[in-house]
């Protein structure tokens, strides 16, 4: 579009024509309007004839058969058959999975009996653990390493806009699915949320790939929601709670979330649940994702919430000390494996691996099985006799749910609180060790059922202390829930509390007990998936949730001059000489953004122009140089399209005047951008990170009163952001 000075303000890349000569016996263009008007003679000399009402009349039906085609195929484009394909592929998947566990978990218990006695079962069941670990280990290693670990960090860092190649892949997808088959059903201390999340969102990214969503799959932020909607599906998927799925994967996933996505969430879940829970119907034994719960209207005394705090309290220092405790391992398993098992494995380093997991799966099938048969135990059978509202230690007889009634007895023999606290040490460090072998796992699960029976514990003593009827269940609840939120740093745990329980009963000490226990774990340590992200070097955003983030400055985090700008007045060879510099396409380091000054040494900034710009501008700077010169030779009017007369006689000068500067900004020779690019000296580090992160800047420039002093990189940001903690 032109202004009223004359000149073109379209950017210089979507202006570009190849160069055109003007021609004054080309009537084609003529033709073509003739015949667009229906002007007589207009295409070959023929007569423009009016169709007879018998062909109108035939014509009708025909349009309405191609309209309705066309928003029929609109609607199979839409969002709304991704999302329901995305619910239900992503829930078969996960159903999957569970039915493969059951599988394996059936073999176990039959090869472990096959010893007869004892001492043989326990000899098969250590074998049989370590064999199937070691199969889960070869499927992550051999298919696809990076389906190893839990991957909502993994997620976050994709969210955030960080590409990872090989993450979201076929094989990735094979990978996982095998890999935590077999890593579950080795009966390692592990969840599958994180799994599932990474699970659903290669099922987005492989049906984008469908011809049928191509429009959604150019679009980035189409790309961002539905990739978004497919975490939340993931973890509606574990737990069968879909709207603490959807606030869950929020928290986790996303530092900024575009609150229009959630229709697109919500929808996606809610498809994915019910078909879950149909599934799940086939599978024996099983009644969903929810845990059977009878507390009744007010099960809680006032004075209680005092015992609730107190236990949340220890359930956020537990939380922390769980953390730090992955930190150490992961520290001791790198020292471990560079001291000792390249030294085992000799010329087959690859092997390392197969062998650490060997050492854990062997080191945890020891201990396991002479503690106790309650260690043998389901994740979910554990949190169903953990909410039990029944007294275990009062009854001293089977009291557990219908799903472990043959291991009811076991919780009380030979004491119900030894049992207990066995079972939250041997867990604990279980899920500690765990989480550091080379499989595909998650920790929400294995960390829920930890908190339920230390929320049991509690609840145990506070009854003998108190010697009333009190409901020993609930203290298992809300200890479930405030561990989980501080291992994990969500609130939205309390919300799926709510959905998995059906009952509202402890609404008030769940969601007070989950801010205490997640502050509490704040105080000493990071939450676990942020530990995750930082022990891989995964770029992230900052949730600036520290008080120091509003104190810091753009000043504190730039660094000094960009070694590239850009000034007003150039020539062609000077622009193709910057371009050359920063081009280290190989060293992933090309400069994409160019700050442009109005002088070299007063450096007031102007404007934002990009690599794509500058390009284009030379395509034509040289388009014009040749057709300057085809004119002056053979005298016919030369144009290049897209640019107007004036610029064109600025950039057609002959070569000897090449040498001379142009005033790239008075002849509006480029499209500068001024907005989101640069920011003020003294502006908050807290609205620095927001302008990068939510418009996805690679760099922000920083100025003061108008003159460019420095940038700040999105990497350079990540690295100062854990620097100073934002």
């Amino acid at each position: 579009m032109k202004q009223p000075g004359g000149f073109d303000q379209t950017p210089l890349h979507a202006r570009y024509r190849p160069l055109q000569l003007l021609d004054d016996d080309d009537d084609s263009d003529d033709e073509w309007q003739g015949e667009a008007r229906g002007d007589p003679g207009a295409s070959c000399g023929s007569r423009a004839s009016r169709p007879s009402p018998a062909m109108e009349a035939a014509s009708i039906p025909l349009a309405r058969s191609l309209l309705e085609r066309e928003h029929m195929t609109s609607f199979l484009q839409s969002s709304w058959v991704f999302l329901l394909l995305l619910g239900f592929l992503a829930s078969v998947t996960a159903w999957s999975v569970d039915a493969g566990v059951l599988v394996v978990t059936k073999l176990h218990s039959s090869f472990t009996s096959l010893g007869g006695g004892w001492l043989l079962g326990y000899l098969f069941y250590i074998l049989f653990r370590v064999f199937i670990l070691l199969l889960g280990v070869g499927c992550t290693v051999l298919i696809c390493p990076e389906a190893a670990g839990s991957g909502i960090p993994e997620m976050r860092s994709i969210l955030g806009g960080f590409p990872f190649p090989n993450y979201l892949t076929g094989r990735a997808l094979i990978a996982k699915c095998f890999g935590l088959v077999l890593a579950l059903g080795s009966g390692l201390t592990i969840g599958k949320e994180g799994p599932f999340v990474h699970l659903s969102s290669i099922i987005a990214r492989q049906l984008l790939r469908l011809p049928l969503f191509e429009q959604i799959r150019n679009s980035k932020d189409l790309t961002h929601h539905v990739l978004a909607a497919a975490c939340a599906v993931g973890v509606t998927a574990t737990f069968g709670a879909p709207v603490g799925g959807v606030l869950f994967s929020i928290e986790v996933t996303t530092s900024y979330y575009v609150t229009s996505n959630y229709w697109r969430a919500f929808f996606s879940s809610v498809v994915g649940v019910v078909v879950f829970r149909g599934l799940n119907s086939f599978l024996a034994g099983s009644y969903g994702s929810l845990f059977t719960t009878e507390f009744d209207t007010l099960p809680y005394e006032t004075f209680e919430i005092a015992f609730f705090l107190l236990l949340a309290v220890i359930c956020g220092l537990l939380a922390a000390l769980l953390v730090r405790s992955f930190r150490m391992v992961l520290d001791w398993k790198k020292k471990f494996e560079e001291q000792y098992l390249l030294c085992w494995c000799g010329r087959f380093p690859g092997m390392v691996p197969f062998v650490y997991a060997a050492l854990v799966a062997l080191l945890f099938s020891l201990v396991e099985y002479p503690v106790g048969s309650f260690m043998q135990l389901t994740q979910r059978q554990t949190i169903d006799d953990m909410f039990s509202t029944k007294t275990l230690a009062r009854d001293e007889v089977a009291t557990a749910t219908h799903l472990s009634v043959d291991f009811g007895s076991s919780w009380t023999s030979p004491a119900l609180s030894l049992n207990l606290f066995a079972y939250v040490v041997v867990r604990f460090w279980s899920l500690v060790i765990s989480a550091t072998v080379f499989i595909p796992s998650g920790i929400v699960t294995p960390v829920f059922a930890i908190g339920a029976a230390l929320g049991r514990l509690f609840g145990e003593m506070v009854v003998i202390l108190s010697e009333g009827e009190l409901s020993i269940g609930g203290y298992a609840v809300v200890g479930a829930a405030s561990f989980t939120a501080g291992v994990t740093g969500t609130i939205s745990i309390a919300v799926i509390v709510f959905e998995l329980t059906g009952q509202l009963s402890y609404m008030i000490p769940v969601l007070l007990c989950v801010i205490v226990g997640r502050a509490v774990t704040r105080i000493f340590s990071l939450d676990m998936y942020e530990t995750m992200a930082r022990h891989k070097n995964l770029p992230q955003w900052p949730d600036l949730t520290k008080q120091i983030s509003y104190s810091l400055t753009a000043g504190d985090l730039m660094r000094d001059m960009p070694p590239y700008y850009l000034v007003r007045r150039q020539t062609l060879a000077s622009i193709k000489h910057l371009l050359q510099v920063t081009n280290k396409e190989k060293k992933g380091k090309t400069a994409h953004v160019f700050p442009v000054v109005d002088d070299a040494k007063t450096m007031v900034l102007l404007g934002v122009t990009t690599r794509e710009e500058l390009e284009a501008l030379v395509i034509l700077w040289e388009l014009s140089l040749r057709g300057g010169k085809n004119s002056a030779a053979t005298g016919t009017p030369v144009s290049v399209a897209g640019i107007t007369p004036e610029q064109a006689a600025v950039l057609s000068r002959p070569a000897s005047e090449t040498s001379e500067v142009v005033d790239l900004v008075h002849f509006e020779l480029l499209s500068l951008e001024d907005e989101h690019f640069h920011v003020p000296r003294d502006t908050r580090a807290s609205h620095v990170v927001l302008l990068i992160s939510v418009h996805k800047c690679p760099q922000l420039f920083v100025t003061h009163r108008g003159k460019l002093q420095g940038v700040i990189h999105a990497a350079d940001l990540l690295a100062r952001s854990r620097k100073y903690m934002l």
